[in-house]
Parts: C-alpha cells; structure tokens; sequence
C-alpha cells in the first residue's frame, strides 16, 4: 500500500512510490535494482553540478540510462522546468533548474496574487506611480527617450522604459525595435493544459502528488503547502506538459480528469469550482541550446530594457523573470546615472 502523503511516480496506468531520497529509492517499485543504482548515479553527477554545452537529450544519450529512467530523468526536468523539449532545451540550463527544484519550491499563501500585491505595495512605498488598466498603445524611441502612447491619447516620455512582457506582445508595443522582432521570432513558448479544482475537501484516499513518468502529467495538491482555499477545502492542480509541436486536443481535459480519477477516486461530488486552461503558455520561451537569451539591455533601442521568463542567462520560469528583472533594474540605474535624469516608464 501508498502512503497518500507520499510523493507517486505514474508509470503505465499504476501509482509507484516516487523515489525522492535514497531510502524511498530503495523500496520504490518503479525501477529495478539496477536501474535504481544507475538512477541513484544521475541524481548524484546533477546534485554534483552536472553540466552540458549540448542539448538536454544529447546529454542524457551521453549517460547511456535505460529507457525508464531516461523517462524519470525526463520527468524531473518537467516538473522543475515545465518544458517539454529535450532535443532543444539547453543541458546547462535544464539541469541547473533541476538543481534548484531539488532545493525545494516556495508555494505562496493566497497565490501569484499576493506576489503581485506585495509588488504593488513596494513600488508605492518606493514612490512609483502605477496606472492600473491602463493600456498602451504602442512605444516609440526618441533619441535616448522613449514615447510611451497610451489607448486614451495620452502620453508619456521617459528616460528608461522597461518592457515586462513577453516577446511577441514587446513587438506589437514596439514594432520598430529591430531586435525585439528577432527575439519574439525565435521564442518557442512552453505550454500547458491545466485543471484546477476547487474541493469541498480532499477524498480519503487522495494523494498529495504524482508525477507522469512515461507521459507528461503532474498532479498536486497545492493546499498541503500553501493557504490557497477556506479552512478544510482544498486546491488541486493538474496539468500537461505539452510539447512544443502539439496542441490540445477536444480531449484535453478529459485527460487531465482521468488523472484525477486515479489520484484521487471520489473526488468529483466535491468539486466546488474549477478552472480549465487548454494550450496556457507558461513561460514565454525554451531556454534553446542554439539560441542564446536576449541581454536585458536592447543595443538598437537606447534607453529601453527588457525582463521576463526569455531574458538573461540566469535560471528558467520565474527564476529566469526575477534574475532578468534585477539585472535591469541595475542596467536602468547606470543609464539613468548616465542622463543624469529619473523618468522611467
């Protein structure tokens, strides 16, 4: 029998202990003796600061695993990255993010939203001004200034102007920038399909998490780690890896219910509320082996930087949007240092 509070590794239609530590590695059902040493091997070449300069596929033909724990190795580089592309995801890349997963992931009370209201907070104490629901037009560059339009006729020029936005949507903001255009065309998007149900309460026999190991799926109970539902409820995320070359089908959600069903049986004269995402871009771009990231600093539009989940050469996710984010926040500062003014947009 499973332990529910147990981590679960899915592997042709049956829930398997997922080894996470050397002692559940060793009474997992999932791999073979063998397979559990050669398993055990390449958590600890990653753990060591395992590298590549080629692909993640390339690199994992380079470690000669069996097909299943090529798929576990796989699996964990989804669940830290969400990218479902090995043969064009960066090796470096990839297993630097399956380093920072393995430290653990910070689940927040009440959501992306409190991030976003802490964010507001601070920038107001700070002495920002923020114009919420107010839509931009498009972004012309001026010089060393930057005329930020706005939907309403109204304007605004700046000295520094930060685009926090995705490529393709930077683009239609500034369809002038040369480089942007480039960049929004390289950008492969990472993709999900997405269940969130919201339950009365979790079933009995429910799990807490489980990871596909031979097909793209993650399944979680967010509520175990974060307060994300009223006392006694609980908010259970389900989701697709999809790969880059697919997109979802009439059966998307379906499949995901599935999952559900397995996960937790009796779960559906609960639901309270649910949310469905079909084809949800969750990061803007694979970190590719045979591209490299944009710098936060756009060489052919003085005065106009750029953050998010595709920039800079730091980290995936959102790890990849904050360390972008601080790296322009300093890039603006010694720019602004330079124009001796403080006008940002």
């Amino acid at each position: 029998k499973t332990n529910p509070a147990e981590p679960q590794g899915l592997y042709r239609g049956r829930l398997h202990r997922l080894p996470t530590s050397l002692s559940t590695l060793a009474f997992s059902s999932l791999f073979s003796v063998s397979e559990k040493l050669a398993f055990a091997g390449m958590q600890k070449a990653v753990v060591d600061g395992a590298t590549g300069k080629e692909s993640f596929a390339l690199w994992l033909d380079g470690q000669d695993p069996s097909p299943l724990v090529r798929a576990a190795m796989e699996a964990i580089g989804r669940v830290s990255s969400y990218a479902n592309a090995p043969t064009l995801v960066h090796a470096a890349a990839m297993l630097d993010q399956i380093r920072r997963g393995l430290k653990g992931v910070l689940y927040i009370d009440g959501g992306w939203a409190a991030i976003v209201a802490a964010l507001a907070k601070a920038a107001k104490e700070a002495g920002a001004e923020l114009r919420t629901g107010a839509a931009v037009d498009r972004i012309a560059v001026e010089g060393r200034q930057s005329r930020v339009v706005f939907a309403d006729g109204s304007e605004h020029v700046a000295d520094a102007t930060l685009l926090a936005l995705g490529p393709k949507e930077a683009t239609r903001l500034a369809p002038a920038i040369t480089s942007l255009a480039g960049y929004a065309q390289d950008a492969i998007p990472i993709r999900a399909n997405a269940l969130d149900l919201a339950l009365e309460r979790l079933p009995e026999s429910a799990k807490a998490f489980a990871l596909g190991i031979d097909q793209p799926i993650y399944f979680s109970v967010h509520t175990y780690a974060a307060k994300l539902a009223p006392e006694g409820g609980a908010v259970v995320h389900i989701a697709k890896y999809l790969p880059v070359d697919e997109t979802p089908g009439r059966d998307a959600i379906t499949e995901l219910e599935t999952v559900a069903h397995l996960a937790m049986p009796g779960w559906r004269k609960l639901e309270k509320k649910r949310q469905e995402l079909r084809g949800m871009v969750v990061a803007n771009a694979v970190v590719r082996v045979d591209k490299p990231r944009p710098h936060v600093a756009l060489a052919d539009a003085p005065g106009v930087f750029i953050a998010g989940d595709w920039v800079g050469g730091e980290g995936m996710i959102s790890d990849a949007a904050a360390s972008s984010a601080i790296a322009a926040s300093a890039s603006i500062r010694h720019w602004l240092s330079g124009v001796g003014a403080e006008r940002a947009a």
